[in-house]
């Protein structure tokens, strides 16, 4: 007899779901033939199994609004001089989890909260000397309303493009993380586009895992002015930080996000678990997937604001002749089509 592969709390087969049978023996009940009702505890009990760094803690908990996941780092301030600094734990946002949200979902959303809390510590540690000055001009905390009505910021890009030379004296005062820049190599390619391959050689204080070797980053650009070149390491940065995400979390032990994963396997497994003829000997079972998918996409939709905001809403929504799908709650249908 096969083995069935258990059922995570809060995860419930819908009436007379049927089970699939996998190439490896086990017998499943597939996610897309569950609902859920999560709860603190039982999102508590699937983030118990999530692992990525030890200096990033995944917290659970709830207010008035619901349960979310929450990251927790520990590091050094990013802005504190490194002679004066001590272990600090700060925590990024709060990501919402819903009842009604499969487990997989959840486990993506850690996945994306780790993702999106590394960047924002990654714009902060990317620093340029300029004009005398050390700024983190890529940093999430600027005044975004200040500078979108602020003249001093509706600068258009430079369109000069850089030698060689100018790219190199740019990386010499570039850091990240402590360390530093160097230009091994530029290609041109088809168009504007150039690849510019760097070196990034760590100091005694750069902390970030993934910088500590030398590591060659290759930045690829639609033109080489002074801006396109600054965003495309901004890309690479994030990229190489995004890359060691994928391969170091971890769902009991799985990586599932890793490029070392086949494709051809998980090919497989999607098509043996979304086959429709799993369910086409079992009477009715159809029609009550079918209705437990609309009262899960019913449990989404939001409510149609007033003002200023529902009337731009509602002008955009009227552009689509929108005849599919559940409108927001208190729009009037036929506003829209």
């Amino acid at each position: 007899m096969n083995r069935d592969i258990s059922l995570l709390p809060a995860e419930m087969p819908l009436p007379r779901a049927p089970k699939v049978a996998l190439k490896d023996g086990t017998n499943c009940i597939p996610q897309h033939y569950l609902s859920y009702k999560h709860s603190l505890s039982s999102v508590q009990h699937i983030a118990s199994f999530l692992d990525f760094d030890p200096a990033y803690l995944f917290f659970v908990d709830e207010d008035n609004a619901g349960i979310y996941l929450q990251i927790g780092i520990v590091g050094a301030d990013n802005y504190t001089p490194h002679e004066q600094q001590e272990p600090k734990i700060v925590y990024g946002r709060k990501w919402r989890i819903e009842s009604n949200q499969p487990s997989s979902e959840i486990i993506q959303t850690a996945f994306l909260a780790v993702q999106k809390a590394r960047e924002h510590e990654i714009r902060e540690l990317i620093k340029w000397r300029y004009d005398g000055v050390v700024t983190t001009p890529f940093s999430c905390h600027h005044d975004l309303p200040l500078m979108a009505m602020s003249k001093h910021t509706h600068v258009e890009s430079q369109n000069e493009a850089l030698s060689e030379g100018d790219v190199s004296r740019l990386l010499a005062q570039l850091r990240y993380d402590h360390a530093c820049f160097s230009l091994e190599n530029m290609v041109k390619l088809a168009g504007d586009n150039v690849a510019v391959a760097l070196k990034l050689k760590p100091s005694s204080h750069t902390q970030l895992p993934e910088l500590s070797e030398e590591t060659t980053l290759t930045c690829l650009c639609e033109s080489l002015t002074l801006d396109h070149f600054l965003y495309s390491l901004v890309d690479a940065l994030i990229n190489l930080s995004n890359r060691l995400v994928e391969d170091k979390f971890r769902f009991k032990g799985f990586a599932r996000f890793s490029r070392n994963n086949s494709i051809v396997s998980i090919a497989s497994l999607s098509a043996t678990t979304r086959y429709f003829g799993n369910m086409a000997d079992v009477d009715g079972f159809a029609d009550t997937l079918s209705m437990a998918n609309y009262e899960t996409d019913y449990a989404r939709v939001p409510a149609m604001p007033e003002g200023t905001l529902g009337e731009k809403i509602a002008q955009q929504m009227k552009a689509f002749n929108i005849t599919q799908g559940i409108m927001p709650r208190g729009a009037k249908n036929e506003l829209y089509r």
